[in-house]
């Protein structure tokens, strides 16, 4: 078995990486290892068994989108909480904004909202990773924010927090030119959530039957 190339396809949970083989008859099953029998099916171009087609095609072709996107909403939402505290939590031990951390937000986000959508991608999925992971940023903010107002209560309180995770979303762009740098690595986080909701498409084919090996004779 030879593989070649880094190409991916997604759909669900299973993921592949592009493989071709010599002599399909000894071949196994690129997803879940098994031999492959007198029959197999291909997805985009990888070899694949008979229940595996079946999970992909199932997946693919089954489902509510609203569910769907209910559900990497949430498993997006709970990653941009962690996030959130994770960057709180490393500038109020350190003293310092370390922006490299946005990065991390990004790859936590962006594929917590993969696994929630089941690898569906699109950009639906990449405006709902940016967006929370933005939101994750800004919003570790907003109890410095919080410190700076006068104490208030009840419905005032909640109001006042409305506010502020409003206005934060602005924090980033208030530091001006000396802010560039910070900009730059929110962007980096922003793209690599992007870029993990990108939507690839799958074709399956099949089934395909496998071709008897000749028997080698002795000399």
């Amino acid at each position: 078995m030879s593989e070649e190339g880094n190409d991916s396809s997604a759909a669900g949970a299973l993921q592949f990486e592009r493989a071709e083989f010599a002599g399909k008859a000894a071949a196994a099953c690129t997803q879940c290892q098994q031999p492959i029998g007198s029959s197999y099916y291909e997805a985009n171009g990888l070899v694949i068994c008979a229940r595996c087609h079946g999970a992909l095609q199932s997946e693919n072709t089954h489902g509510s989108a609203g569910l769907r996107f209910l559900r990497a909403s949430g498993f997006g939402l709970a990653a941009a909480v962690l996030g959130s505290v994770l960057y709180y939590a490393v500038r109020a031990l350190t003293g310092y904004q370390i922006g490299l951390i946005a990065i991390v937000v990004g790859l936590m986000v962006g594929g917590a909202v993969r696994a929630g959508s089941r690898g569906r991608g699109g950009w639906l999925y990449q405006g709902l990773a940016m967006f929370l992971t933005y939101g994750s940023i800004v919003s570790s903010y907003v109890p410095d924010l919080l410190k700076e107002q006068p104490e208030s209560a009840g419905f005032s309180r909640l109001l006042l927090v409305a506010l502020i995770f409003v206005f934060a979303f602005a924090v980033p762009f208030l530091g001006g030119f000396q802010n560039v740098i910070g900009l730059i690595i929110i962007g980096i986080g922003l793209y690599e959530a992007w870029k993990l909701n990108r939507r690839v498409e799958l074709t399956l084919s099949g089934p395909y039957r496998v071709a008897s090996r000749a028997p080698t004779s002795s000399p």
